[in-house]
């Protein structure tokens, strides 16, 4: 198997945040069984990159209040 680069893992980090943004789960195992069930990667690199960008969206999510985060979806930033 062919090891990704970083800059793959980067793309795959931001996919894992895009899923992560539409979740709307704030438990923790929830959000967890929610990565590995959403999770399309196989290597255990990549898996764990998308995983992380997927839990650091929602947590985030959960930390932002909702009418800041409405204002950063309408922006866009």
């Amino acid at each position: 198997m062919v090891e990704s680069t970083p800059f793959q893992l980067s793309r795959i980090y931001a996919s894992g945040w895009s899923a992560g943004r539409k979740c709307n789960a704030d438990d923790p195992v929830e959000i967890d069984a929610m990565a590995g069930r959403l999770n399309p990667h196989q290597s255990l690199n990549e898996r764990e990159r998308w995983s992380q960008g997927f839990k650091d969206a929602v947590v985030r999510s959960i930390g932002t209040p909702a009418r800041f985060r409405d204002s950063l979806s309408r922006t866009g930033e």
